[in-house]
């Protein structure tokens, strides 16, 4: 099986309503849609989904890095990833986004030629349905509560909430949504590098104590690990790292000075799946869980990300719901049962998505 043809395309997705976060707002994600044919008829989907403020990309740049990416793979076998992944990281150092397309796209391919789903190439279905949770984007104590007041309505037993701007503002945000849904719900908090050093943000999480965070996550700048390791030192409640988190040596550096307590791997971020197994592998083996963030996908990089968590049990959650909030998702075949809030891994072959 040889790979014939490199079809690139630009996929803008409209969510539901605009997902405001420390670092900025977004209305509309303009992302790329990559589709890999072989010889033999097969179609591999991928999708690069790129937010500039964390790994630096855009749309056009990461349509220009697959098409830069086209001459190395014409006429690869899809299950030469370990080289195809090496090549294309000399290739396109700095479009982790565009890696992340090719890489789901090639093992969507590899389940296709065999018949199964991606979760059985990596290990098997560790676990039949993976924890999800709604995002209350960032806004006003009031809309914030309101948006939370919603989801626990709908069953809710979790939320993931956006925060991040001045310790007052915070503190605001936290008493009105505790007050709407009680104490029961499970909150973790997202600030998204929004305190910025380690005084503030050790400063704002004694300040939000009261109102029982599960965890705290990216609290300072992505590249202040030593000031995420001293916030850790400093508080009596886990942190997560997330924009910190791109490669596996960034997780080695994060294990070894102490800076979390949880990672966050994305697709995204790290290049996708292959590297993705690597830092999840180090994270393991240093006793820390992990999560599977999302960039606010379609079905195509969120099935990916729910194959990866099927696969791994020691993968406490997924975080990729983009289908539940896309007016214009460009595929099918995604699974989620939003009564128990769990994403489901298709049994379907590779990825189990066809687009529309």
């Amino acid at each position: 099986m040889k790979i014939v043809d490199v079809k690139i395309s630009p996929l803008n997705l409209e969510p539901v309503m605009a997902l405001t976060v420390a670092y900025g707002s977004y209305d509309m994600f303009e992302y790329a849609l990559l589709e890999l044919v072989t010889d033999d008829g097969l179609v591999g989907l991928g999708e690069a989904s790129p937010d500039t403020e964390v790994t630096g990309e855009t749309q056009a740049s990461d349509m220009a890095a697959l098409d830069a990416a086209r001459d190395v793979l014409i006429g690869k076998d899809p299950f030469d990833i370990e080289i195809i992944i090496r090549e294309l990281e000399a290739i396109i150092p700095d479009a982790p986004s565009a890696l992340a397309a090719v890489d789901m796209a090639l093992y969507d391919l590899m389940g296709k030629a065999l018949g199964v789903p991606v979760c059985r190439l990596l290990g098997g279905k560790a676990q039949a349905a993976i924890t999800a949770y709604p995002v209350v984007p960032l806004d006003t104590p009031e809309v914030m509560a309101g948006t939370a007041a919603q989801f626990a309505a709908g069953g809710a037993k979790a939320l993931k909430l956006k925060i991040g701007t001045t310790i007052e503002e915070d503190v605001a945000r936290m008493a009105a949504i505790r007050t709407v849904i009680g104490d029961e719900i499970i909150l973790r908090i997202d600030v998204n590098q929004g305190w910025g050093d380690a005084a503030t943000a050790i400063e704002a999480i004694k300040a939000l104590m009261p109102y029982k965070a599960a965890y705290y996550e990216q609290p300072v700048k992505d590249t202040d690990i030593d000031g995420m390791a001293e916030v850790r030192r400093a508080v009596d409640v886990p942190i997560m790292a997330d924009e910190s988190l791109h490669s596996p040596a960034d997780a080695l550096e994060i294990i070894q000075k102490g800076a979390a307590d949880i990672l966050n791997i994305k697709l995204m971020k790290c290049g996708g799946i292959y590297r993705g197994l690597q830092i999840h592998a180090l994270g393991e083996a240093a006793g820390l869980p992990c999560i599977v963030g999302s960039m606010g996908e379609s079905s195509i990089a969120s099935a990916a990300g729910v194959h990866f968590s099927a696969a791994k049990a020691s993968i406490e959650s997924c975080e990729a719901i983009g289908p539940l909030f896309v007016k214009n998702d460009p595929a099918t075949g995604f699974l989620a049962d939003m009564e128990h809030m769990v994403l489901l891994p298709s049994d379907a072959p590779g990825l189990g998505v066809v687009l529309k």
